[in-house]
């Protein structure tokens, strides 16, 4: 009974069924929507159809990729890929094995489909047969009267590497899934990071690992240089310094990497140092404040108890009346600020670097006005073995069907009181393809071409 349940979870058409079941799961994760990736459009979705939702929620289809029933079939697909190579191993030592049991007759070789018989030069024998072969990369046994020849004698072990591949993928993925971190920084030119949990955004909620530990990264941003050119954005450069005095570029595309991590450039912001003083000249409070206001939108601030809203002009011109930029380029950056309290308008006003704006007897003046950037942080482990399993998998493809095995019986006999020599060959595959190799092979050995 046992045997029997072996083979059927070992079978071929229950490695297809499985392949078909999780094919169909991940058709069905595409067009119903998953709680993670559309969590807002999730929600709407649950409020108007709540009776569908709860439904699709129980066998845990808006939850696809972690479902139970997801679950179950790649625990199966993995218990029939370690089975089938379970069983496959005896096989394939048997077939990369060398015995003097392989040299047969080429007349009495069964399966090997290519049989021609080739003239040999005069003082050419069958030793000289086989050293032009061991030239050409084929194992020989046996000696000049009768011979095996193998090339690629362990190309099936391509086989156990392609599948032993997948469970280094499996490895690697649960790895960086358990590993993984992700959330927001946004830092500002001068600002120093050590890796400080409470530094991260708040929103969107970083993704707190279950196993391993935040990244411990220490730097300080040094300088951030926006690059534009004809109105068009076209990179950044952001330097950073490490704890042990090494500078690191952040450029978009090229992230600054340690310790398992990556700090992708995501945005970039203005970060003014605005100073509010009241009308003896006293600072009642100054701070830089990390503005999104690249985009032409404006955004809030507060400072000493007023609150303030910030348009900003990379490149400030008024234009029929209206305020406006010229361009992306920061030729002539403005702020455009109004304030208010108790929902009381109290002034507004242009503030370039080092002006100021005054109202109702308080001074506002900027003081800088650099930059700020939010790196995407993710953190990782098991990409390196991930990476690994899925070479692996490129190398058992590659080597399975590039360097097949190849396989030749060869005997001399007397031929009309000439030395002839008997040839029988076989290939894994491309069997047409192997019977010209061969044919090309002995005529080029023996010198004498045959009639195809």
């Amino acid at each position: 009974m046992s045997n029997k349940i072996v083979k059927n979870l070992s079978s071929l058409r229950f490695t297809i069924v499985l392949i078909s079941l999780l094919g169909l799961m991940f058709a069905i994760g595409l067009w119903v929507p998953q709680i993670k990736l559309v969590k807002g459009l999730y929600l709407v979705w649950q409020k108007n159809s709540p009776n569908l939702v709860a439904f699709l929620d129980l066998f845990g289809l808006t939850t696809i990729y972690t479902s139970p029933i997801t679950v179950t079939l790649w625990a199966f697909f993995f218990l029939n890929l370690s089975l089938v190579i379970w069983q496959r191993i005896p096989l394939v030592r048997h077939r990369i094995s060398l015995s003097e049991k392989l040299i047969t007759a080429p007349e009495r070789g069964a399966g090997y489909p290519f049989n021609r018989t080739f003239l040999l030069p005069k003082g050419m024998g069958g030793e000289q047969v086989i050293q032009q072969l061991r030239k050409r990369r084929f194992t020989v046994l046996g000696d000049g009267t009768s011979f095996y020849a193998v090339k690629n004698r362990l190309s099936p072990v391509a086989f156990l590497i392609f599948h032993l591949s997948f469970f280094l993928i499996l490895l690697g993925g649960l790895i960086s899934v358990y590993t993984e971190f992700i959330g927001y920084l946004d830092l500002a030119q001068g600002e120093t990071f050590n890796g400080e949990p409470g530094r991260y955004n708040a929103v969107p909620i970083p993704k707190i690992p279950p196993i391993g530990s935040l990244p411990t990264a220490s730097f300080t941003v040094k300088s951030i240089v926006p690059r534009v050119v004809h109105n068009t954005p076209t990179g950044i450069s952001v330097m950073l310094l490490d704890a042990a005095g090494q500078s690191h570029e952040v450029d978009i595309n090229v992230p600054y990497k340690t310790d398992h991590a990556s700090f992708v450039f995501k945005h970039l912001g203005v970060a003014p140092l605005f100073e509010l003083k009241d009308a003896s000249g006293s600072t009642l409070a100054e701070s830089y404040l990390k503005l999104d206001v690249l985009k032409g939108r404006p955004d809030r601030f507060s400072l000493g108890g007023f609150n303030f809203t910030a348009t900003f002009y990379p490149d400030y011109v008024l234009d029929n009346g209206k305020r406006a930029t010229r361009s992306m380029e920061f030729n002539n950056p403005i702020f455009f600020i109004s304030v208010e309290r108790d929902g009381k308008k109290l002034g507004e006003g242009l503030v370039p670097k080092n002006g100021s704006l005054l109202f109702a007897g308080y001074r506002l003046e900027m003081r800088d006005m650099p930059f700020w950037v939010r790196f995407y942080v993710v953190k990782q482990r098991g990409l390196s073995i991930l990476y690994l399993g899925f070479a692996l998998a490129t190398v058992g493809v590659i080597w399975r069907l590039l360097f097949y095995k190849r396989e030749i019986l060869g005997a001399v006999r007397e031929t009309d009181g000439a030395p002839s020599l008997l040839i029988a060959g076989r290939s894994e595959y491309y069997k047409k393809l192997a019977e010209d190799e061969f044919l090309e092979l002995f005529e080029k050995i023996t010198g004498k071409p045959v009639e195809r």
